[in-house]
């Protein structure tokens, strides 16, 4: 093997380099985003302009150092732009993030493989005939371990961040910035480090690594620790997100059980009146009774124009065998009356389904309320809701079905989200939903969403337990 062979290898090996940069940026990008934001198509696309980007700049003659994180920084901002705003800050994270993870690399081989070159060149004779082609041979062995060693360092920096991040989250931008810490601290380091490396003097070139051997066990050391701080900010994330998401998950549980007990306590009141009212009835009709049989009509008639009957038979047209059922399909048909919307419900719903009573109220106040939120955005002469239930084989089947507008709302982890329900920093959260499912897994049962026509269509299935949970 030749000097110019060697030139060619490492010119090789920058490229390569580039190469393997690009394709890991789509495997980082694909950990944090859903496809339905960024598919494989995407990904690849994004990929290969970054690797061109880097060819191009490897290309030029002159020194390009730090114009490839600037460029890229604004190319993924701007690309990232255009396909979703919501999600830039989980792309300028990612950028970060993979150029650490490659500041890692990079520091961790600088000093590994400084140090087996000089022990390589201080054991070849160069007395001996082909001392120089074992050099080179030995020089080309050398790029390729690198590229062996930069492949398998990527990879295995990719396994640990992929095995932290198995849920994708929503992002904000102060989120960002906190994760990107560990990133911009490899960043200047390295630049630092580069500076001092190899200082060209006067008369000779001065070499860091020469000067401070122990530094070849501090690097990798360094590079191990930035790489430690950037997985423990990932974590402590992930983890706070997770807190966050039950405890929104809790709040609405709760919120939603405290809902339902007002609604308890009201329809016992109702049942209340009614019985007294009926107590009272009777007590009235057996007056007029006796002034009837005595032929006393005037006092009967007098009688019957004092009497105050006060029975309002609106706020109870829907009966499904349960006052908390009751209760909740009324109030939702007393608000469709007012929105002008159809409604429609036939639902039946006793002791004997071994379904909790609170928790089928909370899933009909979930369902109800997302369909009374859609009806409301569309035209008066098309809204229309439909519900029906029944206990059929040791199940309960839920069917709810409304018209919309045909425009869903999802989050990133591809859940459906209320577009009234949002907050600061973007995140939206459709919580109802969320509620159903997890009764629905509490009485091993499904829940499945369509929609086909403008009309959008809940399903859930509940499956009876043994122990009878339900209010009477």
């Amino acid at each position: 093997m030749t000097e110019e062979q060697i030139r060619i290898a490492q010119q090789l090996y920058g490229i390569i380099m580039i190469l393997i940069r690009g394709a890991f940026l789509g495997l980082f990008l694909d950990l944090f985003l859903e496809k339905e934001i960024l598919n494989r198509a995407k990904i690849i696309m994004i990929s290969v302009v970054m690797t061109i980007i880097g060819l191009i700049l490897f290309a030029i003659p002159f020194s390009t150092r730090g114009l490839y994180s600037l460029i890229g920084l604004i190319v993924i901002a701007i690309v990232f732009w255009l396909i979703n705003p919501k999600v830039l800050p989980h792309s300028i994270f990612v950028f970060f993030l993979w150029n650490n993870v490659f500041y890692v690399w990079y520091l961790a081989n600088f000093a590994i493989f400084n140090e087996i070159t000089d022990k390589i060149t201080g054991a070849i004779d160069y007395s001996k005939e082909g001392a120089i082609e074992r050099l080179w041979l030995w020089m080309f062995a050398l790029i390729v371990a690198q590229i062996v060693f930069m492949a398998l360092t990527l990879f295995g920096e990719y396994l640990v961040v992929r095995k932290l991040c198995q849920k994708k989250y929503d992002m904000s931008w102060t989120e960002a910035l906190y994760l990107s810490v560990y990133s911009a601290v490899s960043y200047i380091i390295c630049y630092m480090i580069a500076d001092v490396m190899v200082v060209p003097l006067e008369k000779e070139v001065f070499f860091l690594l020469d000067e401070k051997r122990g530094m070849v066990f501090t690097l990798p050391l360094l590079a191990l620790l930035l790489f430690i701080g950037e997985i423990s900010a990932i974590a402590t994330w992930q983890r706070y997100r997770r807190l966050k998401e039950e405890e929104l998950r809790l709040q609405e549980e709760l919120k939603q059980q405290e809902f339902i007990r007002k609604k308890i306590e009201y329809t016992e009141k109702y049942h209340d009146r009614i019985r007294t009212l009926r107590h009272d009835m009777a007590g009235k009709l057996m007056i007029l009774k006796s002034f009837l049989e005595n032929e006393r009509y005037k006092d009967a008639s007098k009688f019957l124009g004092e009497m105050n009957i006060e029975l309002s038979t609106k706020s109870m047209q829907i009966s499904t065998g349960n006052p908390v059922t009751d209760i909740v399909i009324n109030e939702a048909a007393g608000q469709a009356d007012n929105l002008k919307c159809e409604f429609q419900a036939d639902f039946s719903f006793s002791k004997e389904c071994g379904i909790g009573a609170t928790d089928m109220g909370i899933i009909l106040n979930n369902l109800l309320d997302n369909a009374m939120e859609a009806v409301a955005a569309i035209p008066e002469n098309e809204r229309h809701i439909k519900l029906t239930g029944e206990f059929k084989e040791n199940f309960f089947l839920i069917r709810a079905e409304n018209s919309f507008d045909g425009m869903l709302k999802r989050d990133l982890d591809g859940n459906i989200v209320s577009r009234k329900r949002q907050q600061t920093d973007g995140e939206l959260h459709g919580i109802g939903l969320k509620s159903v499912m997890s009764i629905a897994d509490k009485y091993l049962g499904t829940m499945d969403i369509s929609s086909e026509n403008k009309v959008f269509k809940v399903r859930v299935m509940l499956q009876s337990t043994e122990d009878d949970y339900s209010l009477h």
